[in-house]
């Protein structure tokens, strides 16, 4: 999908111009041809106009002498001869261009005979001793040169005077003579006339208004067809404006980002240098926008754009990504100038709103220039996944959040691991739970005063095939993060369903064993009757499940939240609250939610003041589960010191190394075979 879309946008940017342009110029170039044909075909009509003129003459003559018989030729040759003008001749021939009679000042050139073809086919030859140029430029006189003999008579002239007007349109302008053969029926004679072939500024003004009629007439298409491209170019320059437009901040969009960082990057003078591809992150901008509208966030992303801009330089870009995060590309001399440099950036941007408190984080990833071998003539980077480095630099950003006093982070080999690990696990998980790599592993609670086994928590272990044994923080909150984490809870109800109805069926003793339920599924509206379907697929007794619900799940949702835990107790599952104290609890939550069962975490018995301020809190934790008839879980006890103390309080269970760690099905079985 990445690559048709780059595919696309390359092909608009580029198709929506040249067809038009392309368009634009054949069709010029066709109608100049058009133009130049019509001009030739009207100055050939022209002079085939005035050699016809000659031709009738000629055929004239030949009448004449046809009309008399053979012996009277040569006496009507002679009466034609003597009244003849000065400019035209007649000459009679025989078989062999022998002159048997001639009359006029010249003779023809019989040596030089040639078949001209205009409209009609004319056979001409000019006199004796012309000159070549003259002869040859017959039909084809340079337009330079017609055009002085056309324009130079008017100087002279007044245009007042319409006698003299109409004078100087007669006028010629080019004159060539030139000898037409007469048809004759007598075989053994041939007879030629000798006239002038004339042209008058009258013909070549018929050529000009004729010449200037065409392009008039092609003008119109021409320049509307100019109009169109100009207006296809015009569009596309806008479309592409809006394209790269991020409606925001009125600035270029990631769009634009993607396709100029590759150019920058892509350039064989841009190979020589460092760069940064940076992602900055303003902090709590949802806050931000909750607090002072909508509208207030996005004039502030307005106002960081406007900054970004006026301190990014030639050879350099940015651009917003989404909500509050932009991406710049930075031309660097080293990695500490970028940091710098970026250091110096955040400080003004966070006095960009005076009244407000404004933070940020950023990450980094460098772009190292290229090494050039000796030889190369041109080295560039090939193929830069613009898209991936900015990710990469998003993930080095990510590292840093929620980390007092860093806000800088570059991405490194151990991030580019994590990066790698995470999509090793992406691109493995559907299969791995297809082929049942995902283990259940329990760890048995016991009773601390009794020391009895009373339950279990069931707890996920991934055995690849390739990396072994997997514990859950490799792969849980990357589960958590990309959805997944709803289709192992799913796997693991239903195989500890599994578990407690075979132990039923082969009659061994069975504890309730609680399994995790994460806070993506209270998402959905018919979670109890989902999870009664995978527990009722087994004919499980629902008593013998508890179902655990982390404490930040509390924060989500309440009124649905509410509703599912109520309904799920209707079906006889019992529900207790994990990780409490991890967070921020919230003691309304214990008020309104029908909790059974409250696992008090970890962190509660870790400290330096444990045995003070800790005890406190735990002992009247574990009282105020005794009022609201809660039971208690103490997870995490490792000594033997903490257990007396949680047995003196009254706690129920107890769960940590001290008595078992996680272990698989088959061990805890023999564990609760040997305890029973």
């Amino acid at each position: 999908m990445k690559e048709y879309k780059e595919k696309s946008l390359k092909g608009f940017r580029k198709k929506s111009i040249w067809p038009s342009l392309i368009l634009f110029f054949v069709f010029l170039v066709f109608c100049i041809g058009l133009i130049v044909m019509i001009m030739s075909v009207f100055e050939e009509y022209i002079m085939d106009s005035k050699i016809a003129g000659v031709y009738e003459d000629a055929e004239d003559l030949g009448r004449l002498v046809k009309a008399n018989k053979e012996e009277n030729i040569m006496e009507s040759l002679s009466f034609v001869g003597r009244n003849l003008k000065k400019e035209n001749g007649i000459c009679l021939t025989d078989r062999d261009n022998q002159i048997k009679i001639i009359y006029g000042k010249s003779r023809p050139d019989f040596n030089r005979r040639e078949e001209i073809d205009l409209f009609d086919t004319y056979i001409v030859m000019p006199d004796q001793g012309a000159q070549q140029m003259e002869w040859d430029n017959m039909l084809m006189i340079p337009v330079q040169e017609l055009w002085e003999r056309t324009m130079d008579g008017p100087i002279r002239l007044n245009n007042d005077s319409k006698q003299m007007w109409e004078m100087w349109l007669r006028e010629e302008i080019f004159t060539v003579n030139c000898w037409l053969e007469v048809p004759l029926n007598f075989e053994e004679y041939h007879l030629y006339y000798r006239d002038r072939v004339r042209l008058v500024r009258k013909d070549i003004l018929y050529l000009i208004v004729v010449g200037i009629i065409a392009i008039s007439a092609l003008s119109l298409p021409i320049i509307l067809l100019l109009i169109n491209v100009l207006s296809s170019i015009v569009i596309q320059r806008r479309m592409v404006k809006l394209l790269y437009l991020d409606t925001i901040t009125g600035g270029k969009n990631w769009t634009y980002f993607i396709h100029h960082s590759k150019k920058i990057l892509n350039r064989v003078s841009g190979s020589k240098n460092t760069y940064a591809m940076v992602n900055l992150h303003m902090d709590k901008y949802q806050d931000f926008c909750a607090c002072y509208g909508n509208k207030s966030g996005e004039e502030l992303l307005e106002h960081i754009s406007g900054f970004l801009q006026a301190k990014v330089g030639k050879g350099e870009a940015f651009a917003r990504f989404a909500t509050a995060d932009f991406g710049l590309l930075l031309k660097c001399q080293s990695r500490e100038q970028c940091e710098m440099r970026l250091r110096k950036m955040l400080a003004e941007l966070k006095g960009i709103r005076k009244d407000k408190k404004l933070n940020y984080h950023v990450g980094i990833y460098m772009i190292d220039p290229l090494t050039h071998q000796k030889g190369d003539k041109k080295h560039y980077r090939r193929q830069v996944d613009v898209d991936q480095i900015y990710h990469y630099a998003s993930a080095a950003r990510q590292e840093v959040m929620g980390n007092e006093g860093q806000y800088i982070k570059v991405f490194d080999q151990q991030i580019l691991e994590e990066q790698l690990w995470k999509r090793k696990v992406e691109d493995s998980m559907e299969s791995a739970l297809l082929n049942k790599e995902f283990q259940i592993y329990l760890q048995p609670k016991y009773s601390p005063v009794s020391g009895k086994l009373v339950g279990a928590e069931a707890l996920v272990r991934w055995i690849s095939p390739t990396d072994g044994l997997i514990t859950p923080g490799c792969f849980i909150p990357i589960f958590e993060e990309n959805g997944f984490i709803t289709q192992l809870d799913d796997y693991m109800i239903s195989g500890v369903a599994k578990l407690q109805s075979e132990r039923k069926l082969q009659g061994k003793k069975a504890v309730p064993v609680s399994v995790n339920v994460s806070r993506a599924h209270f998402t959905r509206e018919d979670l109890a009757e989902h999870i009664c379907q995978l527990v009722d697929s087994y004919g499980t007794d629902h008593g013998s499940i508890e179902l655990e619900v982390t404490e930040s799940a509390f924060f989500g949702d309440k009124d649905m939240l509410q509703r599912i835990i109520k309904e799920l107790k209707v079906y006889g599952f019992s529900i207790s609250m994990d990780d409490f104290g991890a967070g921020y609890s919230s003691l309304n939550s214990l008020k309104d939610l029908p909790i059974d069962v409250l696992k008090l975490d970890m962190e509660f018995f870790r400290g330096e003041d444990v045995e003070k301020r800790g005890e406190i809190v735990v002992k009247e934790t574990i009282q105020l589960a005794k009022n609201l008839n809660m039971k208690i879980v103490a997870e995490g006890i490792e000594r033997k010191d903490q257990v007396e103390f949680l047995a003196d309080q009254g706690c129920d269970m107890i769960q940590g190394f001290y008595y078992a760690k996680p272990m698989t099905v088959q061990e805890f079985d023999r564990r609760v075979e040997r305890d029973s």
